[in-house]
């Protein structure tokens, strides 16, 4: 049974007056019976380390951005019928938030707790990541700002050789704080990533870049993007992926089918609401690492409150339908 500080009273968001994007599609879903170990009872980051220590995102490193999509993929797989705010039957794991995120195995990062409420947007159930000034010094964030749901690598079941299709969906309301152009230093905001299981200076091996609109110079992201790690983890290569401009009120649905690798038999796809942003193949995995899922509201300091809104996750070993979405 949750506690009441991990279960705060589910408001009526304030936002939910914008009708929620709702994409069409069956999920395509075999059904999977996979045992979930033990959820990891963790401290601080979710894998047992002292803190995320997370680098800001010009960390020393190689960047490669690739500017086009690559169209729509519809995989094959069994029909099965969508439950409530978009979770299939048969998934190896998933959180719809209807009963808190402590017990789907995730573990509130903050500066004062609790920062995450859970919401509704028109009718979805939700978790609202917020941020204040000052929220900073939380798991190694140093002078940024975090509101973060870590969850274990056992919970992920991030390991070396796993193969996963992935969705959850991401929202930003009327209060995100849109970040400025970046000058002499780099603004950033992350909401998602698999975060490597080892603490130190560098990169998730995976995220999504939640940008400033801007920039003084083309080695600098705008907007939405995802981004690839691998390599050395205090300087690694890093290759981006454009989505677009961020826009309020809408959902972002993302679905990935990734294996989890060191070697260059990894892959990592993604989809955003039903059209492919992505296809990378090489390492997914720093040597000897694994990963574990993060939703995330980490960003620059800007002076203001600012929120992020995550909604189903969902992990399964079958084909998920990239065009089903909220």
């Amino acid at each position: 049974m949750l506690s009441n500080l991990a279960r705060p009273r589910i408001p009526q968001y304030l936002d939910s007056r914008f009708p929620a994007t709702r994409m069409a599609g069956a999920v395509r879903l075999a059904a999977v019976a996979l045992l979930l170990g033990s959820l990891s009872m963790v401290t601080a980051c979710g894998s047992g380390s002292a803190g995320d220590n997370d680098a800001t995102i010009d960390a020393g490193a190689t960047e490669t951005n690739t500017g086009t999509d690559t169209g729509t993929t519809q995989p094959s797989g069994g029909t099965a019928t969508p439950g409530t705010s978009g979770i299939p039957a048969g998934a190896a794991f998933s959180c719809d938030f209807s009963n808190g995120w402590q017990s789907c195995g995730f573990f509130e990062q903050a500066k004062a707790l609790p920062r995450a409420t859970l919401v509704t947007v028109a009718g979805v159930n939700a978790v609202r990541l917020h941020t204040e000034p000052g929220d900073n010094n939380v798991n190694g964030s140093g002078d940024h700002e975090r509101n973060d749901l870590t969850s274990s690598q056992v919970t992920t079941d991030g390991y070396e050789g796993r193969e996963h299709w992935w969705a959850h969906s991401v929202l930003f309301p009327n209060d995100y704080a849109e970040l400025p152009e970046s000058t002499s230093t780099w603004n950033f905001g992350l909401v998602a990533n698999f975060h490597n299981t080892t603490s130190g200076a560098g990169q998730a091996n995976f995220q999504v870049n939640a940008m400033p609109a801007t920039a003084i110079s083309p080695d600098r992201p705008t907007g939405l993007s995802f981004q690839v790690a691998y390599g050395n983890q205090t300087s690694p290569t890093k290759v981006n992926y454009p989505i677009g401009p961020i826009v309020k009120n809408q959902w972002y649905n993302f679905v990935y089918r990734v294996k989890w690798s060191s070697g260059s038999d990894g892959y990592f796809d993604a989809w955003v609401n039903g059209v492919q942003r992505m296809s990378y193949r090489g390492p997914t995995l720093y040597s000897g690492q694994g990963v574990y899922l993060k939703l995330a509201n980490y960003h620059t300091a800007v002076g203001l409150p600012s929120s992020v809104i995550h909604a189903r996750v969902i992990r399964s070993v079958a084909p998920l339908s990239v065009s089903d979405g909220l």
